[in-house]
């Protein structure tokens, strides 16, 4: 079990101490879509029906999100973020620029196919105002605003706690303290997170480093770090 890693609705996160690093880009829908493959025979079970029941019980499960300029839905519309679910398979997302038939696959930040943990697929976040979120360039070309339903899981917010481990630059740390714009970290111990017979071996001592937001997203303003142990032990 990952001890540490907080998941919150987004007015839970409005309330909650800790470093907010993501916001999901997807639907609880969409992850029962995605087990549509296991559940085939209990979903298609009219014989007379099969081949309707499969084509439409296995394809893709497509959602559209609206990208804006600014906290409001009245502004400039910049593009979507398009997600697809394809039962057995990872879900998948574009970004639909404004005014284009065509849209660009990427990668959320905090990604994991294997969406039997966490799941996680969320990208970073700058800021919230109330239920709108504001993402950083990339792959569109500006900062832009998310909506997420209040009170709903599909606006859910990793905040990073302490006792979290993260990665960047090649390195781990373990989270000491979480402030809305910074954290206190050291380096990864054997005993962070122990997972073999006994008990760990005990914490040396350690002067932990306090790194800004500022330092700890790129020239865009994607996070460079993500949580290290996606899967637990």
């Amino acid at each position: 079990m990952f001890v540490g890693l907080t998941l919150f609705s987004a007015t839970e996160a409005r309330s909650q101490e800790g470093f907010r690093a993501w916001v999901g880009l997807y639907e609880p829908a969409h992850l029962g879509w995605l087990e549509n493959e296991n559940r085939i025979g209990e979903l298609c079970a009219d014989p007379s029906n099969l081949d309707e029941c499969y084509r439409e019980m296995l394809g893709p499960k497509v959602s559209t999100y609206p990208l804006h300029s600014e906290p409001d839905a009245s502004s400039s519309l910049i593009g979507d973020v398009i997600v697809v679910a394809v039962p057995g398979r990872p879900l998948s997302a574009h970004f639909r620029p404004a005014g284009s038939r065509e849209g660009t696959p990427f990668t959320p930040d905090l990604f994991l196919q294997d969406w039997g943990y966490g799941p996680y697929f969320h990208h970073t976040v700058l800021a919230q105002q109330g239920d709108w979120f504001q993402l950083p360039p990339d792959p569109w070309e500006q900062h832009v605003w998310l909506h997420r339903e209040r009170e709903s899981e599909s606006s859910s917010v990793i905040a990073v706690q302490p006792e979290d481990i993260i990665e960047m630059n090649g390195s781990s740390w373990y989270v000491v303290g979480a402030e809305p714009d910074a954290l206190l970290l050291r380096a990864e111990q054997p005993g962070d997170l122990w997972c073999e017979p006994g008990d760990p071996p005990p914490t040396q001592p350690a002067e932990p480093t306090r790194r800004s937001r500022a330092e700890l997203v790129d020239s865009r303003g994607h996070l460079v770090f993500r949580l290290k142990y996606l899967k637990g032990c």
